[in-house]
């Protein structure tokens, strides 16, 4: 019964312990019951059976943890754990088809010096090319790129 007993919390902390290295990072309480198992087992061979005995579930506990770490590492093992799905997606893409130097827009918001505006009767976000810009004003693109859309105030004479 106490031979069961302690290989019982051995193999009970083990897997906390590697559930604390590979899935749970940090200090969890996995890791801490994981610890205190593994020390209380440890003791208890070594006060119930004697120097000989715990000095050898010691060397033979650090052993296998070294062999259930080296097997949760293994790539496959990760393999089978992590997702396999790709994002493909962009950010900050400006749709430079429809939009050229020279296109006529109003403000929807102040440029600040970004803000919304309105090309085609699509809303999106443009730059100011100098200062500010107050919303409800004539705008025309100045210059396009893959991120901005840079637009200048148009200044009436009136």
């Amino acid at each position: 019964m106490t031979v069961a007993l302690i290989i019982l919390l051995i193999v009970i902390g083990l897997a906390l312990l590697i559930v604390e290295v590979v899935v749970l990072p940090g200090i969890t309480v996995a890791g801490i019951a994981g610890v205190l198992l593994i020390g209380s087992s440890i003791f208890l061979t070594y006060r119930w059976f004697g120097n000989t005995a715990g000095t050898f579930s010691l060397i033979g506990t650090g052993i296998l943890f070294i062999v259930f770490l080296i097997y949760a590492l293994r790539a496959k093992t990760w393999d089978r754990l992590s997702l396999h799905s790709e994002i493909d997606s962009r950010v900050n893409v400006v749709d430079t088809d429809h939009i050229r130097p020279g296109d006529k827009g109003m403000t929807v918001s102040r440029l600040a010096p970004m803000g919304k505006i309105l090309i085609h009767d699509k809303l999106m976000e443009g730059k100011s090319e100098f200062g500010l810009i107050d919303e409800n004003r004539e705008i025309e693109v100045v210059h396009v790129n893959e991120s901005n859309i840079i637009v200048q105030e148009i200044k009436s004479l009136l």
